[in-house]
């Protein structure tokens, strides 16, 4: 049997495809949360319309384990719900989106804050 020999990545490069991660997850984070404010929105204000049908949106979080090149995110699935509109419910959906993106757009930032140093010290070097 032979043995095969993987090349090992460079500490750079395995830095570069963390943040590139991080980033993917959080650009799906802002994505599923904007649709989920949206969802609850659309209810709210068609509340009393005949014939509306609510709608849920459901966040469902995605986990790759490939190593270095895996990554992970929030996946949304908007589906309708009869029955009337429960304001209460609405509004606590439209606070936890807003809570959820706000924690997203962080992530935004601190990857972009990792970038910024690893490129720093791509340059020193």
């Amino acid at each position: 049997m032979t043995a095969v020999t993987v090349p090992s990545a460079s500490p750079r490069y395995i830095a570069a495809m963390a943040i590139s991660s991080i980033l993917s997850a959080a650009v799906s984070g802002l994505q599923a949360n904007a649709t989920r404010a949206q969802v609850s929105a659309n209810n709210v204000v068609n509340a009393d319309s005949e014939d509306f049908t609510p709608s849920r949106a459901e966040t469902t979080t995605l986990v790759s384990s490939r190593g270095i090149d895996g990554g992970s995110g929030v996946q949304v699935q908007v589906t309708e719900e009869p029955g009337e509109v429960n304001l209460v419910r609405e509004f606590t959906e439209i606070i936890q989106a807003e809570t959820a993106y706000k924690a997203s757009a962080q992530l935004v930032q601190t990857a972009e804050e990792l970038d910024d140093a690893l490129l720093d010290t791509v340059r020193r070097t």
